[in-house]
């Protein structure tokens, strides 16, 4: 069947009979059946015999005079000639191939039925329930760990009282027994970078844990973007003030990611010396910093460490893995 043939076979052809010259592709081409002669580019017929100018009609010797030779293809046409149109249709002189016949495409039968629409409304699913960073379980005494103070508060330390009684010194005030406490509150600075974005849920599940664990009389809550001295305040940024450490002895507790996380192209992207400065803010209210960091202890960085104490908030965090911060 012509249509079975196409040039990708005739060009395969060519190169395993080893057709290096124009006289054999002529060949090898009409025994697959294409028409050859109709293909041949112009100037490429023979040349025509040189013949005296053409005489007036009727003249003497015009039945004498040579015909010139017909010019272009004289070859029959050959099985292609019925498949493609005989005039070039692309203005190459290439003869164009046309389709033989169209198979329709076969109906798929399927074996099963398919799957049923679900009802309306279904779709709106409940959202998962979240999970909590610090343990349920530990968080609220990591919390009284992290934001407590240790001051001589207590009942009377009697062994305190006789040393310095056997040791001659005079007794000028009762020594107490010292005791972990709570009164002085606590100023919460909660880092609204793109760094957090992924625990904004946990700030604010956590914050309202200390203001139930501290009181909410005692807790301040103050947001700030990159580092404090950027400046915070309680509310929408508009309202952000440069920032001010709080009331002496209070226990400042910041939930932020200290720049490890994010892009690092942020341009609120706090600075180590902005958090050097800010240590030293605190340090002369007679304030001591807690920071709540996302992420292990093998990624904090070392100026961190020096400038306050760090508790990794993850859901392996225990009371017994945490250091109490001090004063």
């Amino acid at each position: 069947m012509p249509g079975d043939i196409w040039i990708g076979d005739l060009l395969t052809a060519f190169v395993r009979v080893g057709a290096d010259d124009s006289a054999k592709q002529e060949s090898v081409a009409r025994l697959l059946g294409f028409d050859v002669a109709a293909h041949e580019p112009p100037g490429t017929a023979e040349p025509q015999e040189d013949v005296p100018p053409p005489g007036p009609p009727g003249g003497p010797g015009e039945s004498a005079r040579p015909q010139p030779r017909p010019v272009g293809p004289t070859a029959t046409p050959g099985p292609l000639a019925a498949v493609a149109p005989s005039t070039p249709a692309n203005g190459t002189g290439l003869r164009l191939l046309a389709p033989v016949a169209h198979e329709p495409r076969p109906e798929v039968e399927w074996q099963v039925a398919s799957l049923p629409l679900p009802p309306a409304g279904q779709h709106r699913s409940k959202p998962l329930p979240h999970e909590p960073l610090l343990a349920p379980r530990s968080s609220s005494a990591i919390l009284q760990l992290a934001l407590s103070r240790i001051t001589a508060d207590g009942e009377p330390d009697i062994p305190e009282t006789v040393r310095r009684l056997a040791s001659g010194h005079p007794l000028t005030e009762v020594p107490l027994e010292p005791v972990r406490t709570l009164r002085f509150g606590v100023q919460v600075l909660v880092d609204l970078g793109a760094g957090m974005e992924p625990f904004r849920r946990d700030q604010q599940e956590l914050v309202a844990q200390v203001q139930n664990t501290v009181g909410q009389e005692h807790t301040e809550v103050r947001y700030f973007e990159g580092s404090p001295l950027q400046g915070t305040g309680p509310g929408h940024r508009r309202s952000w003030r440069p920032y001010e450490p709080p009331a002496r002895g209070t226990r400042v507790l910041v939930l932020s990611d200290l720049g490890l996380g994010g892009s690092g192209l942020g341009p609120r992207r706090g600075a180590p010396a902005d958090w050097r400065e800010w240590g030293r803010l605190i340090e002369g209210a007679e304030c001591t910093g807690v920071a709540f960091v996302p992420y292990p202890c093998e990624r904090w960085p070392a100026w961190a460490t020096r400038l306050m104490h760090i508790v990794s908030w993850d859901r392996h965090t225990t009371v017994g893995r945490i250091v109490h911060p001090g004063r």
